[in-house]
This record gives C-alpha cells, structure tokens and sequence, in this order.
C-alpha cells in the first residue's frame, strides 16, 4: 500500500514537471529573443541615426559616400592554453 502511494505522487510529479517545464522554457526563450530583438532595433537606430548625423550613406555597412569598401577583418590566429594541467 505504502508503495502504491508513493508510486501514484511520483507519477503525478513527474506528470506535473513535464507538462510544466517545456512551457516555462518556451516562455523564457521567448522573452530573451524579444530582449535580443530589441536591443538590435535600438542599435541599427543608433547606427541609422549616427550615419545620417554624418551625413553618410551606408555607413551601417562600412561604406562612405556611396563607394564599396570591404570591411577589414581581423586575423584569427590560435591562442594555447595558459596552463597544461
């Protein structure tokens, strides 16, 4: 009897955790895209605005007046471990 008690709340339990977790997670994921989301609308404002406070067209893309410069990359170079164990 004791185990049947015990057996019947586990099961409720681990019911409960799967219905209720993958819904939280699915709302928490949902909120950190919206946060991410907006803080690129707020940075491509920001570059928007300082680009034509300048004056510049396409300076969001790395381009000044009108002409098509590459933007420079930075070389990638590999880093070793500070210390091996």
């Amino acid at each position: 009897m004791p185990v049947g008690i015990l057996a019947g709340i586990s099961i409720l339990m681990f019911i409960f955790i799967w219905w209720w977790f993958p819904r939280h997670w699915r709302k928490g994921v949902a909120a950190d895209m919206a946060e991410v989301d907006e803080a690129r609308r707020h940075r491509d404002a920001a570059i928007i605005e300082r680009a034509t406070q300048r004056g510049i067209e396409g300076a969001a893309y790395g381009q000044e007046d009108g002409d098509s410069k590459e933007v420079a990359k930075p070389k990638l170079t590999y880093v070793p471990p500070v210390a091996g164990y």
